[in-house]
């Protein structure tokens, strides 16, 4: 089982229809059992943001929340968040603080270049669907 850690990044655009192919392979991984997406409660709140400002349906987030398991944002990842030193945004740093507080091995899913620099520093692999394919 391969567990996937999704920002923001990728999943708005794959949610915009700005990215085929993070469509695309959000659409595999989410079909494929032998996989696990999961994310901060943040990306609700980032999601919701993106909509309302393309003035789209809130709704539409609801498409890609159902097949994502959520991190509970806690004043213990917001901590964590706090003792990453790599420079990350804030956002950006609660996703991984996120990521670590799940407790599981897995893969940064984001397009994001400072993104893929702190996960690398903290020692997190990371995927970038925007780029593969």
């Amino acid at each position: 089982m391969t567990v996937f850690y999704l920002d923001t990044s990728v999943v708005a655009r794959a949610l915009l229809g700005h990215s085929a192919s993070a469509a695309q392979w959000l659409d595999e991984v989410s079909a494929d059992p032998r996989h696990t997406l999961i994310s901060s409660r943040i990306l609700r709140t980032e999601l919701t943001r993106v909509l309302r400002r393309e003035g789209l349906p809130v709704a539409l987030r609801d498409e890609v929340l159902d097949v994502i398991a959520v991190v509970p944002l806690t004043d213990g990842v917001l901590a964590e968040a706090e003792a990453i030193v790599a420079h990350v945004k804030t956002l950006d740093a609660i996703h991984l603080a996120s990521a670590i507080a799940s407790g599981l091995d897995a893969v940064i899913v984001t397009h994001d270049a400072a993104m893929t620099a702190a996960a690398g520093v903290i020692g997190y692999s990371v995927l970038d669907p925007v780029e593969a394919r």
